[in-house]
């Protein structure tokens, strides 16, 4: 045995060694190989190097991981969990039950292992078994469940609102929320509070509404959340038009739409490219800026109807020379050095493609405006205007400065 050069001779650390070095200089087939033969020996490093390195599928990454970790291995059993439960955010793949078992099998042969926020991990995995067994394919069967429906970021949060409050699902019913609620969490920390609140409704026994924005903690929650207050500020939009539209004195109301829909396409593109919503949060902010605006402007069209403050508007004289001055050097001072943020950027190309529309949103609405109330002309809407938009140019420009 001595004098044995096979392969068989060789240890699984041995094997773990060899395809670390294949791996390091390219050989990822090679390195492949020799790792998987390591892994049939039972080596907790080969298992996890497996799932960790290479493109595999869920299901080898689920088996590599929970391999490893039932062998010990502590980053191996973090990621099984987040595979298995606390990523999972699929209604047929998400099992609570087995992510348990391989921690306690984990735990029992590495005692001293310990995971990230441990404590409250393990609490929301025996919460979640409490209310179980869940048959996810009856389910889908038996409410003919779509999958355009669990494809949708929090589509299975969705389904537990929706449970929450019966829909097709009948009476509402607490336990089929935190059972749902448990198979879509793909952020830890949204999920771990999600369940807390679930659970103890559910042991008490008291029906609530579940609202997926209540439970969201993320960048990309706060984006769908977003996202969800505009589609529904739209339909608040709408509602507010068409009241309008009947109201406003002088006809007014026959062109109220497509002055809305050019003053939309105005503050969106202004609040996209003008503002510098940076950071992590971008999308929510920037959404956020768009439903105030066009808030705002719906309103304004409410206090013109009821002639509110025109004595401030005919004060104003002519802008148009401020405008074009001021405006020039913006352009100038982008041109020179754009403002940039981090997923935000103001520069000279964006804020001429923002002026075109703000000659279009100026033209509309002041005939809007001066249509409804006749006693203040349009050139005196124009000029109005025109120094709203001085201010905004200003503001740009003191934040070049700033950000120098």
């Amino acid at each position: 045995m001595a004098l044995c050069f096979n392969a068989f001779c060789q240890t699984s650390e041995q094997f773990v060694k060899l395809a670390d070095k294949a791996f390091d200089s390219g050989e990822k087939r090679k390195a492949k190989e020799l790792y998987l033969k390591a892994a049939a020996m039972n080596n907790a490093e080969a298992h996890f190097d497996i799932a960790y390195k290479f493109i595999v599928t869920h299901e080898e990454s689920v088996f590599h991981f929970s391999e490893a970790a039932k062998l010990g291995h502590k980053e191996a059993l973090e990621y099984a969990l987040d595979e298995l439960f606390f990523r999972a955010n699929n209604l047929t793949e998400a099992n609570p039950e087995y992510a348990y078992e391989i921690y306690k099998a984990a735990k029992k042969i590495n005692p001293t292992l310990e995971i990230y926020d441990e404590e409250p991990k393990v609490l929301t995995l025996e919460r979640c078994i409490e209310a179980d067994p869940f048959d996810a394919k009856a389910f889908i069967k038996e409410y003919n469940i779509k999958d355009t429906e669990l494809d949708d970021a929090y589509g299975i949060w969705e389904l537990a609102a929706e449970a929450s409050r019966g829909g097709r699902f009948g009476t509402p019913n607490p336990k089929l929320v935190l059972q749902l609620v448990s198979r879509g969490g793909f952020v830890p920390a949204e999920l771990e509070i999600a369940v807390d609140f679930a659970y103890k409704n559910w042991k008490a026994n008291t029906v609530f509404e579940f609202n997926v924005c209540d439970y969201v903690v993320s960048s990309f929650g706060y984006s769908y959340c977003s996202a969800k207050d505009e589609e529904e500020a739209n339909k608040e939009y709408l509602g507010r038009l068409k009241k309008l539209s009947s109201q406003l004195k002088n006809g007014a109301g026959e062109t109220l739409m497509n002055t809305f829909n050019v003053a939309s396409r105005f503050i969106e593109e202004k609040a996209w490219k003008e503002e510098l919503h940076g950071g992590s949060g971008y999308a929510t902010w920037t959404r956020e800026s768009i439903m105030q605006q066009k808030k705002e402007y719906l309103d304004l069209i409410e206090k013109i109807n009821s002639f509110y403050g025109r004595d401030s508007i005919i004060a104003i004289g002519d802008s148009d020379k401020m405008l074009n001055q001021i405006y020039q050097i913006v352009i100038d001072t982008l041109k020179n050095s754009p403002i940039t943020d981090f997923n935000a950027e103001v520069n000279a190309l964006d804020l001429r493609s923002v002026q075109r529309l703000w000659i279009k949103y100026r033209d509309s609405s002041a005939l809007l405006f001066s249509q409804i109330d006749p006693s203040v002309s349009k050139q005196q809407w124009n000029n109005w205007l025109t120094a709203v938009r001085v201010k905004e140019l200003r503001e740009i420009l003191a934040m070049a400065k700033e950000m120098r």
